[in-house]
């Protein structure tokens, strides 16, 4: 009966701890550049070990917890200080603990005239240098697709600011998540170039989380948890009958 509860207990906080991931990815379906995180379990006793060890009762954990990084669908906002990736890749910017990866690019320019994400961190250029935008009264800010950032004077004049620097990962799951819409690369992930980046000005990726499909998984989830919990109760009521049958003389 103890094996039965402890199952059941297992159960019990997988479903919590999806509930938990489902709850982070719909907190932030409107955020853009969002990867949806995602979980898989696995069983701790597997074939004969769950037969003659555990009489077929089995548990259950966390197996792995990684981001999907399919694209997110693009919406237009004529801002030229949004940008997209229309395909593989991610923009470079200079975090507190060294250099972080996002999809996410809608860029501010700060008082200083540094270009930054919405949080403040520095976009970093192809030499992994800030980008020092001047002063946007006088000019347009122009990016072509191949993420060449210019600006623009009234008279025609096309001056060039910098180079992006726009990269991919020889293996995605060696990013780990740092903040809701930044990455880092763990140890053993190369940073590999992109030969034809397709940058889109005053667009923005929408988040790839789909409302209906992590709704579904949270009902489903509430509803294996009752059922764990209602098990664990059931136990605790056979428990308490069986320490009041113990008592009789």
């Amino acid at each position: 009966m103890v094996s039965g509860k402890y199952s059941a207990l297992a159960g019990a906080i997988s479903r919590e701890q999806m509930i938990a991931n489902t709850s982070a990815n719909l907190a932030n379906v409107n955020t853009s550049g969002y990867k949806k995180s995602l979980l898989s379990f696995e069983s701790l006793l597997r074939g004969e070990k769950q037969t003659a060890e555990a009489r077929g009762i089995n548990y259950n954990r966390v197996r792995q917890n990684f981001t999907d990084f399919s694209p997110g669908p693009l919406r237009q906002t004529e801002n030229p200080l949004d940008m997209a990736l229309n395909g593989e890749g991610f923009f470079k910017v200079q975090g507190p603990d060294g250099t972080h990866y996002t999809r996410r690019g809608d860029f501010v320019i700060d008082p200083e005239g540094v270009l930054r994400t919405t949080n403040g961190l520095p976009v970093l250029d192809a030499g992994n240098g800030q980008i020092t935008i001047p002063d946007t009264t006088i000019g347009k800010v122009a990016v072509s697709e191949s993420g060449i950032i210019y600006l623009l004077t009234p008279d025609g004049a096309r001056a060039e600011i910098a180079q992006l620097a726009i990269v991919g990962v020889d293996d995605p799951k060696m990013l780990k998540r740092s903040g809701d819409t930044t990455f880092v690369l763990g140890d053993g992930g190369v940073e590999t170039p992109i030969e034809n980046p397709a940058v889109i000005q005053g667009s923005l990726e929408v988040s790839n989380v789909s409302m209906v499909e992590e709704m579904t998984g949270m009902i489903d989830s509430f509803r294996l948890f009752e059922t764990y919990h209602k098990v664990l109760k059931s136990y605790g009521t056979i428990s308490e009958q069986q320490e009041e049958l113990g008592t009789l003389s």
